[in-house]
């Protein structure tokens, strides 16, 4: 191997360990945060869930104290 050939072997090795490195750093880097924006979505959403679920029970206490309210008042 002639002194040109040698160096860009060494450039294509250097290159390729470059792109490499980015490659795996890179995908780590996203899928760590594909994870906590997931987690951030869930939270969200459970939220929202669980809001919608203390509503609706606060309209069935309303109601049911409403309608025994109602009946006390109709006794006395």
């Amino acid at each position: 191997m002639n002194g040109k050939n040698k160096r860009i072997t060494i450039a294509t090795i250097i290159g390729g360990l470059f792109l490499f490195t980015v490659l795996v750093f890179g995908t780590m880097w996203i899928g760590q945060r594909a994870s906590r924006d997931t987690e951030v979505a869930v939270h969200s959403v459970s939220l929202l869930y669980m809001n919608e679920l203390a509503g609706r029970r606060e309209e069935v206490v309303s109601e049911n104290l409403r309608r025994s309210i109602s009946d006390i008042q109709s006794a006395l």
